[in-house]
C-alpha cells in the first residue's frame, strides 16, 4: 500500500478544507450514505457495454464487482463530488487495472 502511504503524507503536508481524502481499498466519507457506489458504477458499466463505451465482459452481479478507492473532492458548503473506482472481482486476481470502472457522484 504504497500508494496509501504517499497519499497520506501529501495530504498532512498540504492544505485539505474539508478534512476528508481518498480511501484505498474501502469506503471514505459518503455524503450520499442511501446509495451503493459499487452498484451504481456496475449498472452504469452494463449500460456503457450496451452502448458500446466500454469493452466487456460485464457481469450483472454486483457481488462479482469490488471498490478500490473512494474519493470525496468537494469543499464544505459548496458543490461536491465523490469519485469511485470499481473493478470487477475476476479482473482485479488477474492484476487487469486497466479493466477499472471509474465513476462520479455529483451532489449540487
Amino acid at each position: 500500500m504504497e500508494l496509501a502511504k504517499v497519499w497520506e503524507r501529501l495530504q498532512a503536508d498540504a492544505h485539505h478544507p474539508t478534512g476528508r481524502d481518498l480511501q484505498i481499498g474501502g469506503y471514505a466519507d459518503e455524503e450520499a450514505v442511501y446509495t451503493d457506489p459499487v452498484a451504481t458504477a456496475a449498472h452504469r458499466t452494463l449500460k456503457a457495454v450496451d452502448t458500446g463505451l466500454w469493452a466487456g465482459p460485464v457481469s450483472d452481479d454486483v457481488e462479482d464487482w469490488v471498490l478500490l478507492a473512494d474519493w470525496y473532492c468537494g469543499v464544505n458548503g459548496w458543490e461536491s463530488s465523490t469519485v469511485h473506482w470499481v473493478i470487477q472481482r475476476a479482473d482485479l486476481s488477474a492484476q487487469r487495472f486497466d479493466r477499472a470502472y471509474t465513476d462520479v457522484f455529483w451532489t449540487p
